[in-house]
């Protein structure tokens, strides 16, 4: 079981890199466009509102995609009061309990998630923005986020079950 864990984090740590780097260059474009709105509408005179609008719609595939990644770390915010009375067996217990709660609650999200989205897909809306696009591609990231997330969740729980759970630099437990 430990050698499937090790593989298993090498290949979320080649997934954590490719998710942090569409994430930055998610936060890169969402800079970008505010600036390129103001210097077209300086320029030119004429604004496009899409360079304005596109950058709000993609905060949510900066955000979700990037939750399993804090739940990888331990770096969420927290109120951790048991592990302060509790070590050893006991405390080990109590994050195998922890992450069985965040594994379930993650995949149940991602799975609400995908039944809202194809809801939303049924439904056939197109945004009202000044390049039209089906509304569901927004709410795309929120089960891919979570599934993600669960993901992650799912390798922390194996790790801490076989107490062999690799932790990050900087990681605080």
């Amino acid at each position: 079981m430990t050698e499937f864990y090790h593989c298993y984090r090498r290949f979320n740590d080649g997934l954590e890199g490719v998710l942090l780097a569409l994430a930055s260059v998610v936060v890169a474009v969402v800079v970008v466009l505010p600036f390129a709105s103001f210097a077209v509408r300086a320029l030119t005179g004429e604004g496009y509102s899409f360079l304005a609008e596109t950058a709000p719609q993609l905060v949510p595939w900066m955000v979700f995609p990037v939750l399993g990644i804090l739940l990888r770390r331990d770096s969420h915010i927290t109120v951790d009061v048991l592990p302060h009375f509790l070590s050893g067996k006991r405390l080990r217990y109590l994050r195998i309990l922890v992450l069985m709660i965040c594994l379930l609650a993650t995949l149940l999200m991602g799975i609400f998630g995908i039944s809202t989205t194809s809801f939303y897909a049924k439904l056939g809306q197109l945004s009202t923005t000044e390049i039209e696009f089906p509304l569901w591609y927004l709410y795309m990231s929120y089960p891919i986020g979570f599934l993600l997330a669960a993901n992650f969740c799912l390798e922390s729980l194996i790790g801490e079950w076989c107490d062999q759970r690799v932790r990050v630099a900087g990681e605080q437990l």
